[in-house]
């Protein structure tokens, strides 16, 4: 009988707990999904524009495009991937799956930038290293304020450098990655950081500091 009890008393045990857990991560992806929403609205009150959403906020992030694009992009999307939920489950399901938190900002020009540059965090851009023709037009720069190289290609780059300075003063510790070239047909200008970082109060600037950066690369 005493065994039967301790059975019992355990298996109600693992139970609260699994329950607890369960809880927990229902909690915590519904603060996700409120805090993901803000932020959202956040990139709604950046321009006159409103946001047409693929797909809408919720705990694993949202994906929408600008409609109309703010100038000077004919295209201007955001791609939220939020990261797992901070909790015990959370924590398991990115362990298991590997799934990071990013925000990515695409914008399509209406032509081919003029002036061109790339970074990405703690390392030389490989586009800038590839074994083709144009790859050898791109010249490396380093930074002292971010410690990192770039590079950049065309024949003046001087307001699109000074634009990525600005966008690493004001964004550099969430930022990954940043790509202004025409090499690809559908996507000009991209921004890679960690979204969870960014306050809802903070996307004006950062849709600011992007138009700024798509004008810079247009300049001729």
């Amino acid at each position: 009988m005493p065994d039967l009890l301790n059975d019992r008393l355990l298996l109600t045990s693992l139970a609260a707990i699994l329950a607890l857990l369960v809880i927990a991560w229902i909690a915590a992806r519904v603060q996700t999904a409120r805090r993901n929403d803000t932020l959202a609205q956040g990139f709604a009150d950046s321009t006159r524009s409103r946001l047409a959403y693929e797909r809408p906020p919720a705990a694993g992030g949202f994906v929408a495009a600008f409609d109309p694009p703010p100038d000077p992009f004919v295209r201007l999307v955001v791609d939220y991937r939020s990261g797992a939920t901070v909790d015990p489950i959370g924590l398991l399901v990115r362990a298991l799956s590997g799934r990071r938190d990013r925000l990515i900002i695409r914008g399509l020009l209406p032509e081919r930038p003029t002036a061109e540059l790339v970074w990405a965090e703690g390392r030389i851009p490989g586009l800038a290293l590839a074994r083709r023709a144009r790859a050898s037009l791109w010249v490396q720069r380093r930074s002292d304020l971010i410690a990192s190289e770039y590079a950049v290609r065309g024949a003046d780059t001087a307001a699109l450098e000074y634009v990525f300075v600005d966008l690493q003063a004001r964004f550099g510790p969430l930022l990954n990655a940043v790509t202004v070239t025409g090499e690809r047909e559908d996507v000009h200008v991209e921004i890679v950081l960690a979204g969870a970082g960014l306050r809802a109060s903070e996307a004006p600037g950062l849709v600011a500091t992007l138009r700024s950066l798509g004008r810079a690369a247009r300049r001729r």
